[in-house]
């Protein structure tokens, strides 16, 4: 199997592991600059969904729960809470003190508007679906909110982070999308094509932020990130290397690489309303045909490991008695012929099967979509790589309009998410179920799982439906990936999280 990008990827490599003796510049101030991928597409927490953006939103923002480096759940803006009316009521009491960026108050108001703007449609949010049950947010006094559910709904916390954070009364998306205001340690200074510039707030209530900048850049090539790093135009970067990347620089003076087990989910998406791709039979060839233990070991480099559920390793929800899909191209090729996609040459190089295959064109995502193209070539099925910008990918993904398309998501902590995801209630714009699946027994099985409290009573739920996933295959699951940052040796303070988020720059500084 030969694989184009390796060597665009490998001579650059080369030319990097040659100057090892040189050193990084040191930070120009008081100063961090992360190396993204891909430039946030949105600003307002209601909309944006992408990597990019839920980074901004972690440093601009307070939840009324906040995040520890283990994934779990702390007090942000709400300090106590307790249930009322047999789960159908949760009242939160507001931290004291508690400002935003432009000094006023945060109150249970603002936590009204930022919820119910979402609930009523105010803000076409895509995350609509996940709050559930929620009917309503009321602002009881100004430092009393009470979430009041249709339905019990054990979820719930998982959607209270800044992921969906407070924003003030009365902000509509174009302001949030000109000029975000949050209650969190870093607020907004300005936005252009390829950064966000944010600086440290002292009225946060957890103390200023030790780093008085953070700017967050786009450099899409990986190549150039890795350039960009080592001079110290670029000082972090995380999970945005190639493996043997990060390997060069754990070798390198002057850097340092942090590794941990993470909460990254790799998969193929379908459209099941397309006329090919909606044949389970074409959807289980293409399972058949990925070898991710090949993509684990080459691509990946011991750093993601082959998995059948989106739930990460260790996860009290996780389905470990899934049997793993096996690699069969000798199978996968059976299925096409049962499915009416007859072998047109015998052994010769004519596809049974052509289907389009949408990405994002950075560099990890293009070397591991051209490793499955070759996998498929193997079972019948000629795959054209249609690689494009991320804002364009995304917006495609988001609309439907694609065949089978890659993504990821991170930091996957609630099971609740396949509401999201698989929900038929939330197909976009309502959710990201974007393939447009839909299952009663899914759907049931969601809303059981979401209504109980504990994992002992939602577990059998959340077994079942994964079960019923992986053999509808609305998604073929490939990997879970290792958590990897790389970064000046200098920076202290900074913590890996289980999906590579940002929480930690609160507390980053430089060595002196």
């Amino acid at each position: 199997m030969r694989w184009p990008l390796l060597a665009a990827l490998v001579l650059p490599l080369l030319c990097l592991a040659c100057g090892h003796e040189r050193q990084p510049a040191p930070p120009r101030g008081n100063e961090l600059i992360v190396g993204l991928e891909s430039a946030p597409t949105r600003l307002d927490p209601r909309l944006g969904t992408d990597q990019g953006s839920e980074y901004v939103m972690e440093l601009i923002l307070e939840g009324l729960l906040d995040k520890k480096p283990d994934g779990s759940q702390i007090p942000g803006l709400a300090t106590s809470w307790e249930v009322l009316d047999e789960g159908r009521r949760y009242r939160f009491h507001l931290r004291p003190g508690a400002r935003f960026h432009d000094g006023r108050p945060v109150t249970s108001k603002d936590v009204a508007w930022s919820y119910n703007t979402i609930l009523d449609g105010t803000a076409k949010s895509p995350k609509k679906a996940a709050l559930g049950p929620i009917d309503r947010v009321v602002a009881v006094d100004p430092a009393t909110a009470d979430f009041v559910m249709r339905e019990p709904f054990g979820a719930l916390f998982y959607n209270l982070t800044p992921g969906t954070g407070v924003i003030p009364d009365g902000t509509t998306p174009e302001h949030m999308e000109a000029h975000p205001i949050g209650s969190g340690p870093f607020r907004f200074v300005r936005r252009t094509t390829d950064r966000v510039e944010l600086q440290a707030w002292d009225g946060y209530h957890g103390g200023k932020p030790p780093m008085e900048r953070v700017v967050l850049r786009e450099v899409p090539d990986a190549t150039v990130r890795a350039l960009e790093l080592e001079k110290g135009s670029v000082q972090l970067v995380v999970n945005a290397f190639p493996p043997d990347t990060a390997a060069l620089f754990a070798h390198r003076p002057g850097f340092k690489v942090v590794q941990s087990p993470g909460a990254t989910y790799y998969y193929l998406g379908f459209n099941l309303e397309d006329p090919v791709v909606r044949d389970l039979r074409v959807r289980r060839a293409v399972a058949l045909a990925v070898d991710r233990e090949r993509i684990a070991r080459t691509v990946w480099r011991g750093t993601a490991r082959p998995t059948e559920t989106l739930m990460p390793p260790g996860h009290w929800a996780r389905d470990e008695s899934l049997v793993p899909t096996p690699h069969d191209p000798a199978e996968a090729a059976r299925l096409l012929e049962e499915a009416g996609y007859h072998d047109p040459d015998g052994p010769g190089p004519e596809p049974r099967l052509r289907i389009t295959f949408k990405i994002a064109n950075n560099d990890l995502t293009l070397l591991q979509a051209q490793a499955i193209q070759a996998m498929l070539a193997d079972a019948g099925i000629a795959a054209e790589l249609r690689p494009y910008e991320f804002a364009t990918f995304y917006a495609d993904v988001k609309r439907g309009s694609f065949q089978m398309f890659s993504l990821s998501w991170t930091g996957v902590a609630e099971p609740d998410l396949y509401r999201n995801l698989f929900h038929s209630g939330s197909i976009p714009p309502n959710g990201a179920n974007r393939g447009r699946y839909r299952s009663a027994a899914v759907d049931r099985l969601i809303e059981e799982g979401g209504r109980r409290f504990g994992p002992v009573a939602r577990l059998p739920f959340y077994l079942q439906l994964q079960r019923i996933v992986q053999h509808d295959l609305p998604y073929v699951s490939l990997l879970n990936r290792d958590t990897v940052a790389v970064m000046l040796d200098g920076l202290e303070g900074y913590a890996n999280y289980p999906g590579g988020e940002m929480y930690s720059l609160r507390w980053a500084h430089w060595r002196r």
